[in-house]
This record gives structure tokens, C-alpha cells and sequence, in this order.
């Protein structure tokens, strides 16, 4: 029997701020009638306004811009910037044993002078931003030939909207190219952040977001676990032809890399294990060439992650539900999270009854799904049996690594 999935109306919201000030509810669901109405926030990092978020943009869509990390891409241009580097940053292997960044905007009003060096589009980054209805940003685009299909293939069958420099009549003068760096042309392909909104307007790509995926997050910022985690390394695969190292910083409380020669910092790390398969495409330079090129795919079958946060790592499974990403807490059963938010819930309730300024006190909740089938009614004991908890990302901004299952991916940590 087909599944849905429901939200149990008994824990429908993240966590609870104060009365008057800010609510955060980054995970969807529905408000419970005794809590404050709860304004919209980046559903990407979980800021409010008053960590300067721009509720605005709860009302335009996510924007996705393909940047590539071949060593001589690096420093990539707005990666760091000091005011509006990427709420997300996804990193995966495309070809050849490199890896490319996908860059995903809460508020594509709100982005760095230059974006950059963009390059072509790949599938798997295409597929990774319509689970966050993204508007995809990319200069080029792989073609299908033989058994491999391509992102021209994709962007076909999906109907996506997207922006390519190859074929888009750029009336704004959102791509450029940059003069300054002594490297091939390939990558000096540059994007004008404030070139962005009007540009998207003018293609008449829709900006009304739909359903997409709602990270969840802490209102009590908390490490991931009880096992330490300041040093951090990760390998795609057995092909990648280098890793990733982070290292915590307790002073800030952040992960640091200098792995795209800059200071990049997040507050999460997130590793995604999935299945990858090579496929190599003969001619690559075009037709009765002898070139070839063997491109990693991903299959979004959802399985073990790993959660980095305050110095810390939990073991976590992912999966794509509905076209949506989800991430689950293993360690936490649904009538243990029932029970935790009845008792945190009512101690809050009793806190802003006898509070002098009518304030409530900052908890953090769980957010338990359910699965339901499309005939059949659940009672509250079953639909507990059946459930699973999601898991909460401190709020901040976040990597993801992208790494293989089935070709050698590994994260170690000390």
C-alpha cells in the first residue's frame, strides 16, 4: 500500500521562544492553538529576523548556483564572504575524481558581490535541488550519450526552471568573466550577485515556492552527542582524488576548513552516505572523438549519515520522502519524544503562567512523523509504533558531504 506522511498533531512545532518576541518553526506542521503564532524563518540555517533573516523571503524561492572545485577554481569567490555566504553548501564527486559545491540561498536577494567560478550542470545536483524547490544556476550542462544520462536530459523530463549562461538571454549582465587570475577560462565564469533577482524575474521563472524540504532545528543551541569530534576528515570515494578536513573551534564553536583556501566555517557538518555507480561516456569531445570521460552518479537511496556539531558526532539515517529530504534521529523513539515534549510542554506552560513578564522559556522539541497508509485509521498507540523521530540541526549554516556507500566513501573523527 502506497505511504503518506503525516505530522502526529501532538508534536506539530520545532521549539518554543517567547511570547511577543520570536517562535521558531523550521519543520513543518501545524501550530498548537496555545502557543504564539510562529514567524517564517530561513529554512535553511533556522534564523529569524532577529538573526537577520529577511521574512520576505519566506515567499520566494531557494536558489541553487553550480560552483566548481578543481584547485585551480580556488578561493572560490563569495564562498566566505563575511555577510551572506551560502546557508548551505552541498559537495559531491562529479568526474574524474573531482568534487563541485552546490551553493543553496535562503534569500537570493541577499548574496555576495561575485558568485563563482560556476560551471556546468550534473544530475545528481540537479535532483539534490528540487528536494528544496531550488531555482538551479549553472553555466553549461552535461549531454546524455550511450548509457549515461545527462543534466540536458534532466532538465527535459523534470520541466525545471534553471538559468545556464549557454543559452540564456542574458539582458542583466548576470555572468561574467573574471580578468584577474592567471588560469584557464573555464574557470573564471563569474555570476553577479545583484544581477540575480531581476534576472529571474525577467525569465519568467516562477518564484512562488512550493512544498520542499524543512530542516529542523534547535531553539537551546546543543552539541550532537556525548562522543567528541574536533577533528574531522572525509573521503568521497575510492577516486576522489583528495579529501576534506575540518577542525573545531571552541572559541566560536564552528567547524573550519581550509580545503578551498579560505577560512570557511559552519556550524554543522552533515555526511550523506549513498550508493554511487561510474558511468563513462565514450566521445566526450564530441562525435568520432577518442575521449572519454566517466561520471559518478548518485542514487538517493537514503541510509547511514553522520551529524557534526559543537565538537561533537551522532550516527543518523537520511532519506527522500515525497520528492522531500529527511533526517531521522535513530537514537530516539517516538513514545520517548512524546513523552520528553508532554513533560517539557507543560513545564513551560506552568514557567509562563507564573512568569512576572508572561515570557515563555527556550526548549527544544522533536518532530515525529508518521507514516500513514491511505485506508486506514491509526489509533495514537499505533501510529507511535509506526513512527520515527526527525533530527535537529543546531542553527547556523551547514555542509553536507555527499560520499559513497559502495566505492570506499569514509568519515573519520577523533
Amino acid at each position: 500500500m502506497k505511504k503518506e506522511r503525516s505530522k502526529l498533531l501532538l508534536v506539530m512545532l520545532l521549539c518554543i521562544t517567547m511570547i511577543g518576541t520570536t517562535l521558531l518553526s523550521a519543520c513543518s506542521g501545524e501550530q498548537d492553538p496555545e502557543e504564539p503564532p510562529a514567524p517564517p524563518a530561513n529554512s535553511l540555517t533556522g534564523e529569524t529576523a532577529e538573526q537577520g533573516y529577511d521574512e520576505a523571503a519566506a515567499d520566494r524561492r531557494i536558489a541553487a548556483f553550480v560552483v566548481e572545485n578543481a584547485p585551480d577554481a580556488r578561493p572560490q569567490w563569495g564562498m566566505d564572504d563575511e555577510n551572506y555566504s551560502p546557508d548551505i553548501i552541498l559537495q559531491g564527486e562529479v568526474e574524474g575524481g573531482i568534487t563541485r559545491t552546490l551553493w543553496f540561498y535562503a534569500d537570493y536577494e541577499k548574496l555576495p558581490e561575485i558568485i563563482g567560478p560556476t560551471r556546468s550542470a550534473r544530475p545528481p545536483f540537479i535532483l539534490f535541488s528540487e528536494l528544496f524547490d531550488g531555482i538551479f544556476i549553472h553555466w553549461g550542462k552535461s549531454h546524455s550519450k550511450g548509457d549515461y544520462v545527462g543534466a540536458s536530459t534532466i532538465f527535459k523530463r523534470d520541466n525545471l526552471d534553471h538559468l545556464d549562461q549557454m543559452t540564456l538571454d542574458d539582458k542583466e549582465g548576470m555572468y561574467g568573466r573574471d580578468t584577474t587570475r592567471a588560469v584557464n577560462v573555464e574557470h573564471r565564469g563569474i555570476i553577479y550577485g545583484a544581477k540575480v533577482p531581476a534576472t529571474i524575474k525577467n525569465d519568467g521563472i516562477r518564484i512562488k515556492p512550493k512544498e520542499y524540504t524543512q530542516l529542523c532545528f534547535n531553539r537551546v543551541e546543543e552539541p550532537a552527542s556525548e562522543t567528541a569530534a574536533t577533528q574531522v576528515g572525509v573521503k568521497f570515494s575510492e577516486k576522489a582524488f583528495e579529501d576534506i578536513y575540518w577542525t573545531y573551534n571552541e572559541e566560536d564553536g564552528m567547524y573550519h576548513t581550509d580545503h578551498f583556501q579560505n577560512d570557511l566555517k559552519r556550524e554543522n557538518l552533515l555526511v550523506l552516505y549513498d550508493d554511487t555507480e561510474y558511468i563513462t561516456k565514450e566521445g566526450y569531445q564530441g562525435p568520432g572523438s577518442a575521449g572519454s570521460v566517466t561520471y559518478c552518479d548518485y542514487k538517493f537511496s537514503g541510509g547511514d549519515g553522520k551529524l557534526f556539531s559543537k565538537g561533537t558526532v551522532k550516527d543518523i539515517k537520511w532519506q527522500v520522502v515525497d520528492g522531500k529530504l529527511e533526517l531521522i534521529d535513530p537514537s530516539t523513539d517516538a513514545e520517548t519524544a512524546k513523552t520528553a515534549n508532554d513533560e517539557a510542554y507543560a513545564a513551560a506552560l506552568e514557567a509562563a503562567k507564573e512568569s512576572e513578564d508572561g515570557t515563555w522559556p527556550v526548549y527544544n522539541k522533536y518532530t515525529i512523523v508518521t507514516p500513514q497508509g491511505e485506508e486506514e485509521e491509526q489509533s495514537e498507540e499505533d501510529a507511535l509504533a509506526n513512527s520515527y523521530v526527525l533530527q535537529n540541526l543546531n542553527v547556523g549554516k551547514t555542509w553536507i558531504g555527499w560520499i559513497s556507500n559502495n566505492n570506499g566513501g569514509k568519515v573519520s573523527s577523533n
